[in-house]
């Protein structure tokens, strides 16, 4: 029996992945399939990973949810996926896996100032921020209550899974209680 360590994380993905992974027993994410304006923050994360000695393969990091809003280990909630989700992908269908995965294949870090790294990119996409400047992305404890941990790891194997449900919304809802849990 594996007794390594294992981290309890949330990934939102397309029904599409969602059933890739079910036939197929692990889901990777190929670069082609990532948006393109967010390739460069994708990579330096790409590059923290291979700091960090995890393999991605030669595919881009696929990301999940560590702790939400300032409480750890809570899932991500209907709030946070609609303002992660465009009316497109919420409309041709979304799930909600809930895994265990390895601790040493996951690289967590701080939602809010990924972001802030990301911003930096969009802005101008030959940028090159200093490292030192964004790895303090890598210290969350404590979690500030208005920020998530997010796992950045190189794919999600069917074994970890401990449950695939659907997520349901509706681009148009406005009466859903935004702070439930997914």
């Amino acid at each position: 029996m594996n007794r390594e360590n294992r981290l309890r994380l949330w990934s939102i993905q397309a029904n599409t992945a969602c059933e890739w992974l079910e036939k197929n027993g692990v889901l990777q994410t190929p670069w082609s399939q990532t948006p393109l304006n967010w390739r460069p923050a994708y990579r330096w994360m790409t590059n923290e990973m291979h700091l960090q000695d995890i393999d991605l393969q030669d595919f881009a990091p696929i990301w999940a949810w560590h702790s939400c809003n300032g409480v750890l280990q809570a899932p991500p909630t209907l709030g946070i996926a609609r303002n992660l989700l465009s009316d497109l992908q919420i409309i041709e269908g979304c799930c909600v896996v809930e895994f265990d995965a390895p601790a040493s294949l996951c690289l967590l870090s701080s939602y809010q100032r990924f972001n802030e790294l990301l911003d930096v990119f969009l802005d101008d996409k030959n940028a090159q921020p200093q490292r030192e400047d964004f790895l303090d992305m890598f210290t969350m404890h404590p979690i500030d209550e208005y920020d998530s941990i997010q796992a950045a790891l190189p794919r999600i194997d069917m074994e970890w899974v401990r449950d695939i449900r659907s997520l349901e919304m509706k681009p148009d809802s406005i009466d859903y209680d935004w702070n439930a849990p997914i």
